[in-house]
This record gives C-alpha cells, structure tokens and sequence, in this order.
C-alpha cells in the first residue's frame, strides 16, 4: 500500500446539520466535514497535501465521490454540501470531479471557502471570478463561505451575485464584536441575502438564546454546536 492510499485510509466523513428554524426546527441539509481517525478536528495538514498537485488532489477528489454516493446510497433525500479551496480550482481533476457530481445536483452543492489562494490574470480577466461562472455552469448551487473573511469579502459576493445561491456567516470569526455591533454586521448580509433571494445561513450558533434571538431577526436557516455536532451517518 502507497503512503496516499494509507492516508486516504485514515480519512473519514462527518454530516454536520444545517437547520431550518421556522415554526418549527428542522435538518434542511448537511455540510460534509472531513475527519482524520488519527487526530482531532480538520486534518488540515494532510488536506493541504492532498490539493498541492493534481495526481494527489485526483485521489481525493475520488475518495469524496465515493463517500457522496455511499450517503446517497443511505439517504436517498438527503441535501449535502461539500467545501472545495478555491486552489482546488486549479486542477483538472477537480473539474472531472465537479462534472460527475453535477449528476447528483439535487443533492448535493459546493461552499467554496475563504481561504486566499493566488489566481493569474487570464487575458485580463481575474481567473477566480471565472473559475465561479464555470461552477455554476456545471448546474451545482455554489455557496460562499465564511462572508466577510479571507478571499470571500463583500467584493467578491457582489461581483459573483448572480453565480451563487447561499452565504454563510460564521459568529466565530467575530466572537470578539459587542454583540449588538456584530448583530447590526450580519444584518446588513441579510439584507444583501433578502434583495439577491440568497439563502443566508449563520454558522457558530452554539446556545439556545443566540438561536432565538436571530430567529427573531428572520435569520431562520443556522448551523453550530447547538443544533449538533458532526456525525457520522448510517
């Protein structure tokens, strides 16, 4: 056995849930989070290797094909998001991988993360802004992560408007505001959200009280510790 078949062999997956907080608290789908049995939390190390070069990034793109039609095969209704790191986009073999989960777009969708990844200009045209419009032309719904953060700042949304149909925003990226500061923050997000029909979602929700309190805001969809941790489906 090669050494990247023992470390796609040390991965596993997690379903952490995205509710639907309305009259009543609902799963409205999963984010895919990647695990390791070795060490806690997101092996991001071993994440990195793994989108450094195409051969490698190949193999874990193979690895999330596998897992996404075994949690299909379960859950035939099931609504999955996956995370792709825009230097993902680079690589062939990602787009391969885009092109065959395009089958499974009722189930499944894309959040690209916040993480700053150097893109060249091509023909004078920022390569990230068209590596999004080529995302949505596979049909899979793209959702922007982390809103506020990283590469996936105010500009970047509003230049992409019409390519994505979710933001995310984490409370934890800003758990050092004054709260009224921080709700006043996201509220101009959900306006943009409301103006564009986006579905925005607020992540890092983890008491009861911060839940209610963006209900009452009409900020319905929220994911975070309080509504469940990452799971492992059967």
């Amino acid at each position: 056995m090669d050494d990247t078949q023992a470390l796609l062999d040390d991965l596993y997956i997690v379903c952490q849930p995205i509710m639907l907080c309305s009259n009543t608290t609902v799963i409205d789908g999963y984010e895919i989070l990647l695990r390791s049995k070795k060490q806690p939390g997101f092996p991001e190390k071993m994440f990195l290797w793994f989108i450094e070069e195409d051969q490698r990034n190949a193999k874990l793109m193979a690895y999330y094909s596998k897992e996404l039609k075994k949690l299909m095969d379960a859950h035939s209704d099931i609504k999955l998001s996956l995370n792709l790191h825009p230097k993902q986009l680079q690589h062939p073999s990602t787009w391969d991988f885009l092109d065959t989960i395009s089958l499974m777009k009722r189930n499944v969708s894309i959040e690209l993360t916040e993480h700053y990844c150097e893109f060249d200009l091509v023909a004078g045209e920022d390569r990230l802004q068209s590596y999004i419009s080529e995302l949505k032309n596979t049909g899979l719904s793209l959702a922007i992560d982390d809103v506020g953060t990283g590469q996936n700042n105010f500009e970047l949304v509003t230049s992409n408007i019409h390519n994505i149909s979710t933001i995310k925003f984490s409370l934890l990226k800003f758990r050092n505001l004054n709260e009224q500061v921080l709700f006043n923050f996201l509220n101009s997000w959900f306006f943009l959200s409301q103006q564009y029909q986006l579905k925005l979602i607020v992540e890092g929700i983890e008491s009861e009280s911060i839940s209610n309190e963006l209900k009452n805001l009409g900020l319905v969809y929220q994911q975070g510790y309080y509504h469940g941790k990452g799971q492992v489906l059967v």
